[in-house]
């Protein structure tokens, strides 16, 4: 064994003593396999949607090229189906302009890597994505520069405005204040209470100042008319936009079963960004097929039936809850619980959002994770768990993602096998095990 080898397998080996050692798990979720997924972020159930697949196959078939892109967008990866979907986005979402990314780790990692200039702040939830954090270390801002405040919590994001109010201007020109926000956190599954945070925020740095940007990753063609998020039904709602929220980045990973992402902002940042942002200029641009499928994907989240596949979502999300609620009641919050909700996150909320929605990720938070999820998969369900340092420690779970073309039978079989585990003494007995009780908050 090499040198190097022998120096990562050290770290290795630290790691499987933490139990945060990762590896790769194949699963076989196809008809007859006997596995039901509750893992997957396929949200609408795209993937498995034969309409999508025929509508899909004709576009393949009526274009020449279907595969790679060939190159860069700078070089000769900017085609007219690239272009197209750009021009799509941008009138679907009612952005001033829309650049498309491989992907949403790349899109933030662009934003937040080159837009925010030395002067500025970046102000942001704890909780935000990894790729936010990849970005602002890879940035000019410094690091006491980049400040995050409390999950979902208006008073922290106060008291870090304060802070920031209180310090003298180091150049002639005031600083830009960016906000880097979710809609929908992934591990929690909680929503951001968008509005009350951008009050805050407009009470403590001048509008010209701002820059709001959400990421609806988790949100992306599930919520919102025809899959256009939550921003935009709150816009939608309000009646007007006000531009508080001047960057969304939508992913297509997830609700909308394909990959790669849109970033939506005005003319000047998409431009900034082509010239400036590493990640996209120095990447092959989405092959065409992708670009293909995206155009068959929202054709399908624009239709009746889009809708009908975000009303059985929620139907299913709101079945899970109902059966779920009593067997958590009966069990004590140390051994299995769900972290605290939001305090209704959209008061006042639209049409077509309410005060506080359904969301289809739920963490199962559990002192023994890998023990539950185990459980689960010898009976036939894939769960899976999550450790530090995805999730803060003391914040261990297991997800579960429910999907529109999940049954009522899949899913009252789920919680009666989490019940199964609960009431048969296993969860306590490893917890007692463990010695690691869930902490009383994240």
């Amino acid at each position: 064994m090499s040198q190097l080898d022998n120096r990562l397998d050290g770290l290795l080996e630290l790691r499987k003593a933490k139990g945060r050692f990762r590896r790769l798990r194949e699963y076989d979720t196809s008809r007859g396999s006997g596995l039901t997924d509750f893992s997957s972020n396929d949200y609408l159930s795209l993937t498995t949607s034969d309409e999508l697949r025929a509508d899909y196959l004709k576009r393949l078939n009526d274009t020449d090229v279907i595969l790679g892109s060939t190159g860069s967008r700078l070089l000769s990866g900017c085609t007219p189906a690239h272009s197209h979907l750009e021009n799509r986005l941008c009138d679907h979402f009612g952005a001033p302009a829309a650049l498309l990314f491989n992907s949403g780790w790349d899109a933030n990692v662009s934003f937040f890597g080159f837009v925010p200039q030395p002067g500025d702040w970046v102000v942001f939830d704890e909780l935000v994505h990894a790729s936010v954090h990849s970005g602002m270390r890879g940035s000019r801002v410094p690091s006491a520069r980049r400040l995050q405040f409390a999950h979902n919590d208006p008073e922290s994001l106060a008291a870090v405005l304060r802070k920031i109010a209180a310090q003298p201007s180091s150049s002639a020109a005031p600083p830009t204040v960016f906000l880097a926000l979710e809609a929908l956190y992934s591990m929690d599954g909680d929503f951001a209470p968008i509005p009350t945070l951008l009050d805050v925020f407009d009470q403590h740095v001048p509008r010209e100042q701002q820059c709001v940007i959400v990421d609806e990753a988790h949100t992306t063609g599930v919520y919102g008319s025809q899959g256009r998020g939550i921003v935009h039904q709150l816009k939608e709602g309000a009646g007007r936009d006000d531009g508080r929220v001047t960057v969304r980045l939508m992913t297509f990973g997830k609700g909308v079963g394909c990959s790669g992402s849109v970033l939506l902002a005005s003319d000047t940042v998409r431009s900034f960004l082509i010239n400036f942002a590493r990640p996209f200029i120095f990447s092959t641009a989405l092959p065409v097929s992708t670009v293909l499928a995206l155009e068959s994907a929202w054709d399908l989240l624009s239709s009746e039936g889009g809708q009908r596949k975000r009303d059985d979502l929620a139907a299913i999300v709101a079945y899970f809850q109902e059966l779920l609620a009593p067997v958590l009641a009966r069990t004590p919050p140390e051994l299995l619980r769900l972290p605290d909700p939001t305090p209704t996150p959209f008061p006042g909320a639209p049409e077509g959002l309410s005060a506080h929605p359904h969301s289809p990720i739920h963490g199962l938070l559990s002192p023994t994770p890998h023990a539950l999820s185990a459980f689960l998969l010898a009976r036939g369900f894939i769960v899976r768990p999550v450790v530090p340092p995805t999730v803060p420690p003391g914040g261990e779970r297991v997800r579960v993602c429910l999907r529109a073309g999940h049954s009522r039978e899949e899913i009252a079989a789920l919680v009666s096998a989490v019940a199964e585990w609960v009431d048969s003494g296993t969860a306590e007995a490893e917890a007692a095990k463990a010695g690691r009780p869930l902490r009383a908050r994240l």
